[in-house]
């Protein structure tokens, strides 16, 4: 049994004799007259200590159970902890709010948005990438979506392929302006009500710009998915499965009924779900009101390291499609049987341990011939076995020339095939992808995450 099972534990040892309590006049179970719980015989620091690793809904527990624990569960550094717990930048003080405690109150369950900060949607073939954040001066939780401009490109030349069509590529990625999920909560008297249950909170209204114009937009959560709802009904899932993760959702399809929780235990903090109405005679959206299922990036999928440089989140220049956003993973080398024909490639992928195993892009946002979701392009090795030279000739010299394959389809992802191509690995923050058969060669830039 962990330490907040045990002090979980030990607070509730007076709850049932202070619900037997039926009012003032029952003076046969006054606290006066109650000998204290084990654990109010603590000293003060180490009650502190023990619900330090409770959770809110413990907190809220510890509170409710007798008047000499009330205090302890109040304490604003027990909250403050709480809330920076779920926070990228820890704050030092509540902003708007009278307390740690009242802030945490007012946007629980919802913390686990900011926490995750990348978000990404299905909305078709384009998608949409956000960025999430707690604003402490408003005391707000917003996302807004990233954009991003190719700026002015100028025309550069490839010596020994004149022909081959190259523009440079310097985007400028922002947030817009409109934002996708506004969180706010300035009403004194929600912020004095405990901990509310899930169920009176199934879908949140979000105060918007876009209600003066009775365009009005909702907030609901999520659970995972079960495999054995698939017996039931073949339901689409979120995020698909180009992208690694230990969670999917049920998309929010018109023609599907995706189950919700019923429960907080049933939440999942890796997706939600925003819904938008025109009708300012209804309160909320009609039922089969369709919506966005957002879901989040695991840090490890996008954060580069000594082994895996070229991982992370990029931005590519895809011609008359504009900007689109990437997710750039290396996989890990496949174990080779010592002695066999391959041995001597592992070997001299060693010897750089950035440059080995297969390199892949998922599109995080897309367009209507290679949608979000789908694969842009898949080096199988940019190690020894898919090594084609290092460039010798502006605009590329010094830069690591690997075989690959370019994700190609008709309108509509018809017809989709992959094309013989190459990517030239100028740094690990700068990539190039030659398209031989179409003579042309784009543009990928990392894009810096803490910068947004």
């Amino acid at each position: 049994m962990n330490q907040a099972s045990e002090g979980k534990m030990a607070i509730t040892t007076r709850t049932s004799r202070e619900q037997s309590n039926d009012g003032p006049n029952d003076r046969s179970l006054n606290d006066e007259q109650l000998s204290p719980s084990f654990l109010e015989k603590l000293p003060a620091e180490l009650i502190h200590e023990i619900a330090s690793y409770l959770s809110a809904p413990d907190l809220g527990c510890l509170g409710a159970t007798c008047r000499a624990l009330v205090d302890h569960a109040s304490n604003d550094l027990l909250w403050a902890s709480l809330v920076n717990e779920r926070l990228p930048t820890p704050i030092q003080n509540s902003g708007p709010f009278e307390s740690f405690r009242r802030l945490y109150l007012a946007y629980h369950p919802y913390w686990f948005i900011p926490q995750h900060k990348i978000w990404f949607a299905d909305t078709e073939h384009t998608g949409m990438l956000i960025i999430a954040r707690y604003d402490n001066r408003r005391g707000v939780i917003e996302a807004y979506p990233v954009f991003a401009d190719r700026g002015f490109p100028q025309f550069q030349t490839w010596i020994s392929h004149p022909e081959v069509m190259i523009q440079s590529f310097e985007p400028s990625v922002y947030k817009g302006f409109d934002p996708v999920l506004f969180l706010s909560d300035h009403n004194p008297s929600s912020r004095t009500a405990p901990i509310q249950s899930f169920k009176s909170m199934p879908e949140r209204h979000m105060p918007m710009y876009s209600d003066t114009r009775h365009m009005y937009t909702s907030l609901s959560l999520c659970s995972s998915f079960k495999h054995s709802e698939s017996r039931v009904k073949p339901y689409v899932l979120w995020p698909p499965r180009t992208i690694q993760t230990n969670a999917r959702t049920v998309r929010d399809l018109r023609d599907s009924s995706p189950p919700i929780p019923k429960y907080l235990s049933d939440l999942s903090e890796s997706f939600f779900r925003v819904r938008k109405w025109a009708n300012q005679e209804l309160t909320s959206p009609a039922p089969n009101e369709p919506g966005l299922t957002f879901s989040t990036l695991d840090p490890v999928l996008y954060t580069p390291t000594e082994a895996k440089p070229y991982q992370g989140i990029w931005v590519g220049d895809y011609s008359a499609h504009g900007c689109e956003f990437l997710l750039v993973s290396q996989d890990k080398i496949t174990t080779v049987a010592p002695g066999s024909e391959n041995e001597s490639k592992i070997i001299d992928a060693q010897e750089d341990v950035r440059h080995r195993g297969p390199l892949l892009a998922v599109k995080l946002t897309g367009d209507p011939n290679v949608p979000r979701g789908q694969y842009s392009f898949v080096a199988d090795d940019i190690g020894a076995s898919g090594f084609i030279s290092i460039g010798t000739e502006e605009p590329f010299v010094g830069a690591r020339i690997v075989r690959c394959r370019g994700h190609v389809a008709g309108l509509g992802f018809h017809d989709d095939t992959y094309i013989e191509s190459q990517l030239i690995l100028i740094s690990p923050d700068h990539m190039a992808h030659y398209w031989k058969e179409m003579g042309h060669v784009s543009y990928y830039r990392r894009v810096d995450i803490d910068a947004l």
